[in-house]
């Protein structure tokens, strides 16, 4: 081989002792042309070399990146803003929901409206939002005014809108609330074929023969100018 320092790996030699024995054989080295040094502690210099460069080999791979693996979290600025529009238009819807919530009860506190279930429908503040809630047809809203219809009664306030949103409902008010008009009228607003085109469009019972009339009278009334 014409490398032969591996075979004086982890030598030590004694300057002082082996002084002369050192010069000859570093003098023999030359001539074949090797270059050898010791260091001060009789290790020789090429052992030391190897140790740092083993060394930094190893540090090499230590801070090396590892394929596949990204210890910092990648961000990704337009995904974020993405992200916080939409938190803050859930946040705004809820609060618009428990707005509305809020409004409803005072609503109903002010007119002596007691209700049970969930998600009730909102009562009515006015017969106008017939027209921009349910989009009520042109000629009940005429014959509300022509009646003389100005605001409705608590229970048709909330008995209206529940049955529009097709909900099943039971109410109990007393004689003369208007409870006639508050189901006559979600039946005439979702009646859209007249009863000459089918035998019977919707059905009313009545407990008495006076209540009937009494029904059959409102529901005059209220399809004035109206093929019923």
């Amino acid at each position: 081989m014409d490398d032969a320092s591996f075979l004086l790996a982890g030598i030590k030699f004694d300057r002082k002792k082996f002084a002369k024995d050192f010069e000859r054989f570093k003098k023999d080295n030359k001539d074949l042309g090797l270059e050898v040094s010791i260091v001060g502690n009789g290790k020789y210099e090429q052992e030391e070399g190897d140790r740092s460069s083993k060394k930094r080999k190893r540090k090499g791979v230590t801070g090396g990146s590892v394929e596949g693996f990204s210890v910092i979290k990648s961000s990704n600025p337009t995904s974020e803003i993405e992200q916080n529009d939409v938190a803050e238009d859930e946040s705004s819807e809820k609060e618009e929901v428990f707005r509305q919530l809020e409004w409803n009860n005072i609503l109903r506190k002010n007119y002596g409206i007691h209700v049970s279930g969930s998600n009730v429908p909102s009562p009515l503040q006015s017969f106008d939002e017939l027209k921009t809630r349910y989009k009520c047809k042109s000629y009940l809203l005429r014959n509300f005014a022509e009646l003389g219809y100005v605001e409705p009664t608590p229970i048709q306030r909330q008995a209206i809108p529940v049955l529009l949103s097709g909900r099943e409902f039971f109410a109990c008010a007393s004689t003369g609330s208007g409870k006639t008009l508050a189901f006559v009228c979600p039946i005439l607003m979702k009646l859209k074929v007249s009863w000459i085109e089918r035998w019977y469009s919707a059905v009313i019972l009545c407990p008495a023969r006076k209540l009937a009339a009494q029904t059959t009278r409102e529901c005059k009334k209220l399809t004035e100018g109206k093929k019923f």
